[in-house]
């Protein structure tokens, strides 16, 4: 049996957040978006207040988000939900900033659970009712993946959350992660137009076999058909974004997907742990205990060389995750558009 600290829930009732005046999604240009995940809910979370502080365009929370950790009550995670729905500063990240969310399997339900969950219908539910994005998971879904596309062309930013839970199977050589709708709607999705391309998995992606953790390399017939899909669809500009690991790294493997396959992780935003070997990692690893993550996007050639039209710089992403206490970089990566395109 499971025990909460001494506070007292009210019924689970969670405000709309989007105003009548916003935007359409078409007219939102991003140019910084937030990565959060791995959240224990019980212990404080400064990172919350530093990204209220960076004023995102958008926070992707990609999974972890809380630990409610049960085999049949779905109200314990009603309730671990709750208290994150409580930090103040949190409720002001839903006032001011458009939030997307996926999970795994801690805030699923259990422990590198997946098809098999008991509770995973009423969690989906739980799901879409909690993060409000019901307008984007219809109700009779076979998980929570779904999808956003912001701004107009020449600056349309695509992102994709996978449900890599809802129809896992257990891990193996022919294991799949995603199901066959899924696989379906993906397919479709990285056929549409678009300038740039998030995927969020809450596991990663490029993640040696070998380590202990969660990793799509665990489900190598998955991964293949993954790697291949964005091959035949020729979606470019495409990164990873992921989680699970308590520290921040950026895993680069050459030419996988045509190009090369880049992650950005980030997770544990008031946690840390020692980071495993990673073969395609291609930065040293942030480990600070509180810590956050911004991407910030620069669209255009944004310097003019004196007396010149030809500019000093080109379209480019910036992926930084500071150490929250000192609200000092701990880990900075640049990465030019021009990186994420097929060959000619």
């Amino acid at each position: 049996m499971r025990f909460l600290p001494l506070l007292v829930f009210p019924a689970v009732v969670f405000s709309q957040d989007l105003k009548e005046t916003a935007k359409p999604d078409s007219e939102i240009v991003l140019t910084r978006i937030a990565q959060a995940g791995c959240h224990k809910q019980d212990e404080p979370a400064p990172a919350l207040v530093r990204y209220l502080e960076a004023k995102p365009d958008l926070m992707i929370w990609v999974g972890d988000n809380v630990y409610a950790d049960t085999k049949d009550d779905i109200q314990f995670i009603k309730d671990c939900h709750q208290v994150l729905a409580n930090k103040p500063a949190f409720k002001k990240l839903r006032e001011q900033t458009i939030i997307m969310a996926g999970w795994d399997d801690h805030d699923y339900g259990a422990n590198n659970e997946g098809k098999n969950y008991p509770l995973k219908e009423q969690a989906k539910a739980f799901f879409r009712e909690f993060w409000q994005n019901g307008d984007y998971i219809p109700e009779d879904r076979d998980g929570t993946y779904h999808t956003r596309v912001f701004g107009p062309a020449g600056r349309r930013t695509q992102v994709i959350i996978l449900d890599p839970r809802y129809n896992r199977d257990d891990e193996g050589p022919e294991s799949d992660t995603l199901g066959e709708n899924q696989w379906q709607w993906l397919e479709a999705e990285l056929k549409k137009p678009a300038d740039l391309r998030f995927v969020i998995s809450g596991f990663q992606v490029l993640m040696d076999n070998n380590t202990p953790w969660e990793s799509w390399t665990k489900f190598p017939k998955a991964r293949t058909r993954l790697f291949d899909l964005i091959k035949s669809t020729q979606a470019e500009n495409l990164i990873f974004l992921t989680g699970d690991q308590h520290s921040g790294e950026i895993l680069r493997e050459p030419d996988a997907i045509g190009y090369d396959a880049i992650e950005f992780m980030f997770s544990g935003i008031n946690q840390e742990e020692h980071h495993v070997k990673a073969t395609y990692r291609v930065t040293p690893a942030a480990h600070a205990k509180h810590a956050h993550a911004l991407i910030d996007i620069h669209w255009e050639d944004d310097v003019q060389k004196p007396d010149e039209n030809e500019s000093a710089d080109q379209p480019h992403l910036i992926f930084t995750v500071f150490d929250s206490m000192k609200n000092a970089p701990e880990l900075t990566y640049r990465l030019n558009f021009s990186e994420l395109k097929f060959p000619e």
